[in-house]
This record gives structure tokens, C-alpha cells and sequence, in this order.
């Protein structure tokens, strides 16, 4: 190849570089044009009701999916949203928890599992959940930068972040639920008789399990895990909120070894914990569950009225 031919090259590859570059802007800012209007689904909806709502809230509730199908925080406060995200952890919870207003008394509670804190491969990507946030908050930006998560060609290319969001943003952009303001993010679980006799037949099996497999025997916090919780505590600490970190109900969980490990770490980092995974021990009714984490509307319902006792004596 003549120095010509090399020239012709390079020009070239530097145009298709600038063309690249213009495109995915306008594209960004498309993207970005729909999905500010969106508020419906969990592609980009519901974390544009946070955002709209989170200044004027006192109560908040923050975690996985058995945080978002289990607590109807209609029951608490009013004044209240759900933010919790199906196949989120705690990465997620932490960056937004931080977003919320330093002068402003607010209730956070915090969905945490044990499951997930003795998990030594926990590396806080969920919070990539994020990223089509990335270049246009700089508090979001911060807390994905700080778990080494960001996509480098993110930095240049805005609309990646859109990756595996755009078709769920047009559904609801097209065809928005209406209902999203009156629940407050709360998404209940409508158990049908089909999902009822599917649920019966599992928990009737009765499958032999090995506790050590199923449970593990090593409790040793993971250390992800571990700093974010010491974020999120040092950030209510220091900015007016009240912060209560709960598990879920199981349906007959047999792991009270890791149960318990994991309340003596959190006690002893000084967090406000409630275990509810025994909560429906002495009125285990099939109609409370939807699966054997996760709460029915009933069943939530129940939960909910517990939570609201303890949110109302924190207060």
C-alpha cells in the first residue's frame, strides 16, 4: 500500500469516525426526547416517577423485586413511592438512595438478602441498570464510575446506554399503563388459579435438599456488598434519614444459620434490620404466595401492615 492509498485511508477512517459520532447524538438525543415522556414499565418508567417524585416523598422503599411486589406503600404514607426493580441487588438501591434530597427527612427501606451479601462473586453490576442515565446525571455517573462499571465507549457513544431498553421504552411510550401514579410503584401480584395449583404441586414435592449446598457454610460478607451498605448508612447518617433494612418472606426457608450471621454483621455495623423470611410461619396460607419468594397482593397486603407498625414507632 503507496503513502496515497494510506492517506485515502485514514481519511476515510476518521469520516466514518465524525459520521458515527454525529449520529449516535441525534440518536441520544431521540432516545432521550421519548423516554422523558415515559412512565410506565421498568425499562425507563419507573425510574422517571423517582426521579419526578423523590424531593417531595417521606417514605421510600428500595430493593429487588421482593421489595417491589411485596410492599404497598400506599398503606404506609401518602406520601410514598416503591422504587424496587426486578433482578436488581444493592448497588442499584445504594446509587439511587443517593439521589435523594440532603434536607429533607425521609424513611428508606432497604430490601437485603443474605443470599446475596455471602456471595463472593457480587461485583455490583446491577447497577448498569443505570446506564441510560449515565451521561445525563452526573450523581448516577459518579456511582457507576466508582464500581468500575461504566462502558469506556460509553464515554463517547451516549445512546449504548439504551442497549436492551429501547424496544421497552417504545411499548410504553405507545401504550402506557395509566395506573402507575395511583400505585405509587407498587406492582402487586394477581395470583390466577392456574399460577395457585402450579405453586401447591412444587411445595407438595417434598425435595430432599443439602442444607451446606443450599445454604453454604462460609458467612463472610462480600466486600461490595459490605461498602455499599457502609455508603448508604453513612449517606442517611448524614442527611436526615431513617433507615430500615428488612428481608423478605420466604416460604419455608430452612437457612437460620446464614439468617442469623447476617443480622450480627448488620447489628454490628449498627443498621436498624428486620428478618420477615419466618414472617407467615404461624399462618402459611397458599393464597399469601405467588411463588416461594414472592408475595401475592394478600399477601403483601399483610406485609405491608407490619412494616408500616415499624416505619410509624421509627418515627
Amino acid at each position: 500500500m503507496n503513502k496515497e492509498h494510506l492517506k485515502y485511508l485514514v481519511k476515510i477512517t476518521l469520516l466514518v469516525i465524525v459520521v458515527s459520532f454525529i449520529v449516535d447524538k441525534v440518536v441520544f438525543l431521540a432516545l432521550n426526547t421519548i423516554s422523558d415522556n415515559v412512565y410506565s414499565g421498568q425499562s425507563i418508567g419507573k425510574l422517571n416517577q423517582y426521579l419526578k417524585v423523590k424531593d417531595s416523598v417521606d417514605f421510600v422503599v428500595f430493593g429487588s423485586s421482593r421489595a417491589n411486589h411485596n410492599i404497598d406503600p400506599r398503606i404506609i404514607s401518602k406520601k410514598s413511592f416503591n422504587m424496587g426493580m426486578d433482578g436488581v441487588k444493592i448497588a442499584y438501591s445504594a446509587v439511587l438512595i443517593q439521589l435523594l434530597p440532603k434536607d429533607k427527612q425521609q424513611t428508606i427501606l432497604l430490601h437485603i438478602d443474605s443470599n446475596y451479601a455471602f456471595n463472593e462473586s457480587y461485583d455490583g453490576e446491577d447497577v448498569m441498570a443505570l446506564a441510560s442515565k449515565y451521561n445525563r446525571n452526573k450523581d448516577i455517573k459518579i456511582g457507576i464510575d466508582k464500581l468500575n462499571k461504566n462502558n469506556n465507549l460509553q464515554k463517547f457513544y451516549w445512546s449504548l446506554g439504551y442497549n436492551g431498553k429501547v424496544l421497552g421504552i417504545l411499548k410504553n411510550y405507545l401504550d402506557p399503563k395509566n395506573d402507575y401514579t395511583e400505585r405509587l410503584g407498587y406492582e402487586p401480584i394477581y395470583v390466577s388459579e392456574i399460577q395457585h395449583n402450579i405453586f401447591e404441586n412444587i411445595i407438595h414435592r417434598n425435595e430432599v435438599i443439602d442444607l451446606d449446598t443450599f445454604c453454604g457454610t462460609h458467612y463472610n460478607i462480600n466486600a461490595t456488598y459490605s461498602q455499599t451498605l457502609s455508603d448508604i448508612k453513612a449517606f442517611c447518617d448524614a442527611n436526615n434519614k431513617k433507615l430500615i433494612l428488612f428481608t423478605s418472606p420466604k416460604y419455608q426457608y430452612p437457612c437460620k444459620k446464614a439468617n442469623a450471621e447476617f443480622k450480627a454483621l448488620l447489628t454490628a455495623k449498627g443498621l436498624t434490620y428486620y428478618d420477615f423470611t419466618d414472617f407467615f410461619k404461624d399462618d402459611n396460607q397458599l393464597k399469601y404466595w405467588k411463588d416461594k419468594t414472592h408475595l401475592s397482593h394478600l399477601g403483601a397486603e399483610k406485609l405491608s401492615e407490619a412494616v408500616k407498625e415499624i416505619v410509624l414507632k421509627a418515627n
